[in-house]
């Protein structure tokens, strides 16, 4: 009895062996069963993935008065957003702003409680050479803007990559005889993540450009210091955002292995049976996989039952999906004459040089900017992607922070007196299997290949019933690679199920 006092003590019970604990920012629930079977009756949608899409689909089942349940991998819902404490303040180590106003549905759910602010004042930028020297700033913006009006004039109707065309558009234009345009271009297309480093075929396609679209307004919009999770908040309609809670339940610690979904019970009706690697199984009329292309191009095969058919697979193989990573650095004391502050780093071969092979993936680090937290107003975070990310994941903390103590004293005490780095966070979500990345994209592959987020969306038909539909930001025509893209795809899919399900 006293365990049992325990534990309610702890969490509250809300029936079928499931009990849920309030965490600091975000409600957080835990299966502490693990052996759950829901027989009869069956559920009416399984969500698998508990992160921006599968929260907005779950709070629109639940509230429709479904019967939902949610599976999430990791020990925390969230998925790609994920803020946490640092130095003093939130830092969001996955998403971290609202892009765009118009047409965007984290504008539209977060405004109305005034939770959004723009960078106020416009940004300190600097483009600043690794060996310290800065490239005066009116150089630096006309190189900018004779490539990006280029792109913009472009036929995108082929496959071929943004990265081809610019070095087109440098051979032809006289920019190509500004000294260090090497160094420029390479900045340039870290900054806009064009991938194929070693495939090109990887690399982003200039016809991605045409489909994307991207929202107007304000595009650096930040959550006055509370997190990109006060998102769940307002999807849940948590107080102070509602008096009428959403509650939908939600398993953590559950990865899925399987989902067997051409299975008939004893009426004929098609249903669906999720079976998680602890063995617990689940079976649903439906399931909303919000698994991100990255997991799914290692794992589809074994995932699904019977195997997924030949043009899904063609979209997961050949949809682009990159890696992102962050290094947030705290600082003894400001050192940078003003915030906010961009500096953008133009990296030259013989710099390079003074790195080794272990060190390599400080090379690639292509920018460092300040933060809107007003309690953090010593850190800096660092932007990396691609194959150096990927090698900077595979290093220790102090590595990490010896690389940054490096490129800190090689390229800004020219300029400025820096202070100390005190400690640093940094992302890994390469190495997180339930991730393997941070964002799908259109690549040369996508094009040749003919795969395309609608194709990917179709769900999984099963006597003419969808049995397993995909949401998540990859499935978006037009707002992949977006929190909003997420959010309205799991809305997308909670509506289909919500009229397929109703209907019969």
């Amino acid at each position: 009895m006293a365990g049992i006092r325990i534990g309610i003590a702890l969490h509250r019970y809300i029936g079928n062996g499931v009990f849920i604990r309030r965490g600091k920012h975000i409600q957080q629930f835990r299966d502490l069963t693990s052996t759950i079977h829901y027989r009869s009756p069956k559920l009416d949608v399984v969500v698998i993935g508990c992160g921006a899409s599968g929260i907005a689909a779950l709070s629109k089942l639940q509230e429709a008065g479904l019967n939902v349940l949610g599976l999430e991998a990791l020990e925390r819902t969230g998925g790609r957003i994920h803020s946490l404490d640092f130095a003093g303040g939130l830092v969001d180590i996955g998403a971290a702003w609202c892009n765009g106003e118009v047409n965007n549905v984290v504008y539209e759910l977060a405004a109305p409680y005034d939770l959004l602010a723009g960078p106020g004042a416009k940004d300190e930028e600097w483009f600043i050479f690794s060996n310290g020297t800065v490239m005066p700033t009116g150089d630096a913006q006309t190189i900018r803007n004779k490539i990006t009006e280029a792109i913009d004039k472009a036929d995108k109707n082929n496959t071929k990559s943004i990265s081809e065309f610019i070095l087109d558009v440098v051979k032809k234009d006289p920019i190509a005889d500004v000294v260090h345009i090497q160094s420029f271009i390479e900045w340039y297309e870290r900054d806009n993540n064009v991938g194929g480093q070693d495939d090109p075929r990887k690399a982003k396609s200039l016809k991605g450009i045409e489909e994307k679209e991207i929202c107007s307004g304000e595009f650096w919009l930040h959550w006055k210091g509370k997190g990109f999770q006060t998102l769940f908040d307002v999807l849940l309609k948590k107080p102070p955002y509602s008096s009428n809670p959403i509650t939908p339940t939600i398993l953590l610690n559950k990865p899925v292995s399987s989902i067997n979904w051409q299975l008939e019970d004893e009426d004929g009706k098609p249903y669906v049976e999720v079976v998680c690697a602890d063995g617990a199984k689940y079976e649903t009329k439906a399931v909303i996989s919000t698994v991100t292309v990255g997991v799914l191009k290692e794992s589809h095969g074994q995932f699904f039952n019977p195997a997924l058919p030949s043009d899904k697979v063609n979209c997961i193989n050949n949809l682009g999906y990159g890696v992102f990573d962050k290094i947030h650095i705290e600082f003894a004391s400001t050192w940078w004459p003003k915030s906010p502050a961009r500096f953008r780093i133009l990296w030259k071969e013989e710099d390079k040089m003074k790195f080794s092979a272990d060190e390599k993936w400080v090379t690639e680090i292509y920018e460092l900017r300040t933060l809107e937290h007003p309690n953090l107003p010593k850190v800096l975070v660092a932007f990396i992607y691609g194959k150096g990310a990927e090698q900077a994941e595979y290093k220790s903390l102090d590595e990490v922070k010896a690389g940054i103590q490096k490129l800190v004293d090689l390229i800004f005490r020219l300029n400025f007196e820096v202070s100390e780095i005190k400690s640093i966070e940094r992302t890994k979500w390469r190495k997180n299997k339930f991730a393997r990345g941070t964002h799908s994209y259109r690549c040369v592959a996508t094009e040749e290949s003919g795969a395309s987020a609608t194709a990917l969306s179709t769900p999984l038909l099963h006597k003419g019933v969808p049995v397993v539909c995909f949401a998540g930001e990859a499935t978006s025509p037009k707002h992949y690679n977006s929190v909003h893209g997420a959010v309205e795809t799991g809305f997308r899919e909670a509506d289909r199920l919500i009229q397929t399900i109703t209907r019969s």
